[in-house]
């Protein structure tokens, strides 16, 4: 405790400069834990919303289907059904079909993707569905064979209207080009080009028929609890797929590739961010202990011409380091804990700085919140500390090369 008195008490020897390095230390703490708690709120909402309207946390394809998308890349549902049920771990199980087509109205014709769904399951998960989205008509009831789901740039192209009738065309199973009639029961705008431009959405169980096999799936995307597990619990998913099945299960990161490269790409930038701050403050901290040695360089003569030995003088410095990283990793913890808490209750509404609420081809709601990665948070704290302490090795080096004489003779 003697060391970190004098330590304390060495360091207000000049206030002002300390004070400066104390919120030099704390401000790029605080502001490197905010960013990387607003980073992760981010991250786990775009997985969130992605994997709602998108292939889930976890999903089961035809084994070559996420690399190739082809119609004729089906499963029977019911097998895949029978591997999950009764796992606690899956909350949601979303079957859908993905077959490309098109489009015709009396006026206009259009290129579409055409989205078997079941609209019961789907309507309080799916971001798509969701009643703000939804420009006019209502949302298909389940079982609702006759009624559609469309984005508003294809109504607008096909110049029709909620309530009016259009014909989809595609092939089916067998290569035989199919067509089945429907009637727009809702208009919905997500603010993604591709998805108003192109997407439909129709009874599963219909679009199926139409197919050629009413047992026929893409996609059964699985939304589960525990995100931290998804890895463990796909490896036991596949292990429960009979020896002979028609699927496989994928995680979200092979099924979005290009929304979990941009993570990476993001959290990589947002690490070399932190590493050139904490590369300032390590300067700033070199500058302001190696000023305060030389304004004492007579002093730390004196002390070892009195025989106080090398070893208790590079222990005050490193003291007097040790006080400044605490009180500065403290305070910098504080303040983004804070910053943390308002971004997590309130949020930031981004909406006025988007044209699109598109991220990697993925829905994104622009408010950003923050969560609290407790790990990151004490482990960015414990490295300002090991930094300031490294920081003031040179400058208590530079101290014991000191040589009595000539510093009571010089300074």
């Amino acid at each position: 405790m003697l060391w970190l008195k004098l330590g304390w008490r060495n360091l207000w020897r000049n206030p002002a400069r300390s004070i400066i390095q104390l919120l030099v230390i704390s401000g790029s703490l605080a502001f490197v834990i905010w960013m990387q708690n607003i980073a992760a709120g981010t991250y786990e909402k775009m997985i969130s919303e992605a994997v709602r309207s998108g292939s889930g946390h976890l999903s089961i394809h035809h084994p070559e289907y996420v690399e190739e998308r082809l119609t004729e890349m089906y499963f029977s549902f019911e097998p895949a059904l029978k591997v999950i049920e009764g796992n606690s771990a899956i909350v949601h199980a979303l079957p859908r079909l993905h077959i490309p087509g098109l489009a015709r109205s009396s006026h206009e014709n259009a290129a579409a993707m055409i989205m078997g769904i079941d609209f019961s399951v789907e309507a309080g998960i799916n971001p798509l569905l969701r009643a703000k989205h939804l420009v006019t008509g209502t949302l298909p009831a389940d079982n609702d064979h006759e009624r559609a789901y469309i984005g508003q740039k294809l109504a607008e192209r096909l110049q029709i209207k909620a309530g009016k009738k259009f014909v989809v065309m595609f092939q089916d199973f067998s290569g035989e080009i199919s067509s089945k009639l429907y009637r727009i029961g809702g208009i919905f705008k997500s603010g993604i080009h591709q998805i108003d431009n192109t997407m439909i959405f129709v009874d599963r169980k219909s679009l199926a028929t139409g197919l050629g096999n009413p047992d026929a799936a893409h996609e059964l995307a699985l939304i589960i609890k525990n995100t931290d597990k998804i890895e463990a619990l796909r490896a036991e998913l596949q292990t429960a797929c009979p020896t002979n099945a028609r699927f496989k299960v994928f995680s979200w990161q092979q099924t979005s590739k290009q929304l979990a490269d941009t993570i990476k790409i993001d959290h990589a930038q947002l690490k070399f961010m932190a590493f050139l701050l904490f590369v300032l403050v390590a300067t700033g901290t070199v500058n302001l202990l190696l000023m305060s040695i030389l304004e004492r360089t007579r002093e730390f003569g004196l002390l070892q011409a009195l025989g106080m030995e090398k070893g208790r003088i590079r222990r005050l410095i490193l003291a007097e380091a040790f006080v400044l990283s605490l009180i500065g990793s403290a305070g910098g913890f504080a303040a983004g804990s804070a910053a943390s808490f308002y971004t997590w209750y309130y949020g930031i509404d981004m909406s006025a700085m988007f044209d699109s609420q598109e991220v990697a081809g993925q829905l994104f709601e622009p408010i950003i919140t923050s969560t609290w990665c407790w790990g990151w948070m004490f482990g960015l704290s414990a490295i300002m500390v090991i930094l300031v302490l490294a920081a003031s090795i040179y400058p208590a080096a530079k101290a014991l090369r000191v040589n009595p004489a000539d510093a009571m003779r010089a300074f």
